[in-house]
Formats: C-alpha cells, sequence, structure tokens
C-alpha cells in the first residue's frame, strides 16, 4: 500500500449477545481490505468477547455458518485486529493469552490514534 491508500476503521462494540450485529462490520472490513483499503478493526467493551479463543465459532449466523469464517476472510485479506486491553481485562474477565491469534491486544489510548489516522471511522 502507497502513501496515498486510504485508511478505514471500524470500531466494533456488540459482542455475542448480539449476533446479528457482529458479521455485517466483520465481512465489510474484509471487503475493504480486498479492495486494497487499509484496513483495521477496534473491538472495544463486549465486542471484545467475540475474539476470545472458541467463542467466533459460537456465534451462529442465520444464513449459517458462526462468525469465525468471516473473522478468517477478514484477517486473511489484511484486516488489522486491535482488541482494548481494558475491555478484555475489567469488563469481559478475558486474559490477553485467550485471544485468537492475528489480534493485537492495545490499550484505550490506541482508539484515539487509529482514528486520528484513518480517513474514515465507521461504527458498529
Amino acid at each position: 500500500m502507497t502513501e496515498d491508500t486510504k485508511k478505514l476503521l471500524y470500531v466494533m462494540t456488540n459482542g455475542p449477545e448480539n449476533p446479528d450485529k457482529t458479521y455485517a462490520p466483520i465481512y465489510t472490513a474484509a471487503l475493504s481490505a480486498a479492495m486494497e483499503i487499509d484496513t483495521s478493526m477496534y473491538f472495544l467493551m463486549h465486542a471484545a468477547e467475540l475474539l476470545k479463543k472458541g467463542v467466533a465459532e459460537t456465534v451462529a449466523l442465520k444464513k449459517g455458518g458462526s462468525l469465525k469464517q468471516f473473522i478468517n476472510m477478514a484477517l486473511e485479506n489484511g484486516v488489522k485486529f486491535y482488541v482494548c486491553e481494558e475491555s478484555l481485562r475489567d469488563l469481559c474477565n478475558i486474559e490477553a493469552s485467550d485471544v485468537i491469534e492475528g489480534v493485537r491486544v492495545v490499550g484505550t489510548s490506541t482508539l484515539a490514534d487509529l482514528a486520528l489516522d484513518a480517513d474514515s471511522v465507521i461504527s458498529f
């Protein structure tokens, strides 16, 4: 990607308690990355639960399959996944070592840095 490459940041707050609100942001991010847009996702609040090993496989989608398929597609397409360490630890009681491979565990201030660097921020 070049210096002129557009950057998108998707901010995800919905977790396994709202399965209908989980796949669209991840799928859209995967498509953005496939279009050679520098794409990042920041998971906070209960969305952090989606990145715990084994959880995405249990989030069944109405059209069939699981959320894990969309997460794999996004990661394979180059979407950068960030998860809020404070949400993991304090809200969801998840250890950083329990997060799926390919996810960066970061502090809350990283959200501000990513948002300031992005051309557009989309929140779900």
